[in-house]
């Protein structure tokens, strides 16, 4: 099963000539519609000839695109900082904890909260993922059209992490999603100053509602979720400081929705426009193993995450190229999962397919936290929803919206339902 030349699930798009590939790698940006409408092709001639690629957007930065490069650098903490994770930045002015930590103390705080997301933690709620996606489903039931990245794909994860791990009430889901959206969002019509202007402000809504959560911890008494655990935490004999424990929440409440519903939003497209790709999951969904490996193989295929951010500390060569000390790389996830040294017929959906080394979840210290809880999400939607929800298609007349910004997905995806069966 091959993808067009675009993301994933888009229509296929124009071959572009010479000049113009040069003109948009040098001009390359994740906020950019065409950057992502052009992305595979783009990513293949990265990879054959300027694997260290420079970006003049941003105030300039280098993308690299070959799995060994993008592996290698996210496996030297020491030389590739972490801080900051985005291009451009957020405009935070102090880390992100933990995926904007670095050695030493990045392993302290990951410690903290690996508990709730070992996979012991996450195949517990299994049961509660369950009952999530059949409520998803069952109010979708009977309906004629419907919008599945608002109704299903974003609802899933947002619930997932906003009231199992933080205890957030219902009331609030929605004010948090759209502050977390202005952040990993931007308008990719805005300016930079614009769009962190905008972050920075949401960034801020959000630490003012995480302080009065905890303040109403320490008033109230402690429950199960992350915030009453951060805050009786200790790293070397210290408690944490209350930014800290902000920051912590301003990491895990968008890592853990908006990557998840990106990749959601995605499959669904696909359901609609590659049919024979639902055929082959509804064989394999009621088998443990293969379903495992399909999930594997649609995270290679349609990573989470465009991209992550890291900032040189020392002068070095790194991949050929003479960097400095403060020059910006982006480590493009879904290219190095497209390159063919490492995977092969990479532009092919192999369900079974093995090795897969992929980097849907990144890689080195900074590898998904909340992968097991990732995967537990996919497998169960993909077990509930191809066996109740039937075939659709774009609904005539409107199109799939898609968004840009520090994950790719779509927003607006408009189908027309089949029959519904009447079980």
């Amino acid at each position: 099963m091959s993808a067009g030349d675009g993301v994933t699930g888009q229509a296929t798009v124009s071959s572009l000539d010479d000049s113009q590939i040069r003109e948009l790698i040098r001009r390359f940006s994740l906020h950019s519609k065409e950057t992502q409408n052009n992305a595979h092709e783009l990513f293949a001639e990265m990879r054959k000839s300027c694997p260290v690629a420079h970006s003049e957007e941003h105030g300039g930065f280098y993308a690299l695109s070959r799995y060994q490069d993008v592996y290698d650098a996210a496996h030297k903490p020491e030389t590739f900082s972490s801080f900051p994770v985005t291009i451009p930045p957020f405009g935070n002015p102090t880390p992100m904890i933990p995926i904007e930590a670095d050695p030493p103390h990045h392993r302290n705080y990951r410690t903290l909260v690996g508990r709730q997301f070992s996979p012991k933690s996450v195949a517990s709620i299994e049961p509660y993922m369950r009952e999530m996606v059949a409520k998803i489903i069952d109010d979708l039931a009977g309906s004629t059209e419907a919008d599945l990245a608002k109704e299903v794909a974003v609802p899933l994860p947002l619930r997932a992490i906003l009231e199992l791990y933080l205890g957030v009430p219902e009331k609030d889901w929605d004010m948090l999603k759209d502050q977390f959206l202005y952040m990993l969002q931007p308008d990719p019509e805005a300016s930079d100053e614009e769009n962190q202007e905008r972050s920075m402000e949401a960034g801020l809504n959000c630490t003012k509602y995480f302080a009065e959560m905890l303040e109403d911890r320490r008033v109230n008494g402690y429950g199960t979720d992350l915030i009453s655990d951060l805050d009786q935490a200790e790293v070397d004999g210290e408690r944490l400081e209350d930014d800290e424990i902000f920051g912590f929440c301003l990491v895990l409440v968008p890592a853990g929705f908006d990557t998840t519903a990106s990749v959601l939003s995605r499959l669904l497209l696909m359901f609609a426009e590659q049919p024979e790709l639902r055929s082959q999951l509804e064989a394999i969904v009621d088998d443990p193993d293969k379903l495992d490996l399909a999930v594997e193989e649609l995270v290679r295929y349609i990573p989470p995450q465009p991209g992550v951010a890291r900032n040189v500390t020392e002068k070095c060569t790194f991949a050929g190229e003479e960097l400095d000390e403060g020059d910006r790389l982006l480590l493009l996830w879904p290219s190095a999962n497209r390159d063919p040294e490492e995977f092969p017929n990479p532009d092919e959906i192999v369900l079974d397919r093995q090795p897969n080394r992929h980097l849907g979840f990144g890689s080195g210290i900074h590898r998904c936290l909340g992968a097991h809880l990732a995967r537990l999400e996919l497998k169960v939607f993909l077990q509930e929803f191809l066996r109740r929800v039937p075939r659709y298609h774009v609904t005539p007349g409107q199109e799939a919206v898609w968004h840009t910004g520090n994950t790719w997905g779509v927003k607006k995806l408009p189908v027309t339902f089949e029959a519904w069966s009447a079980n």
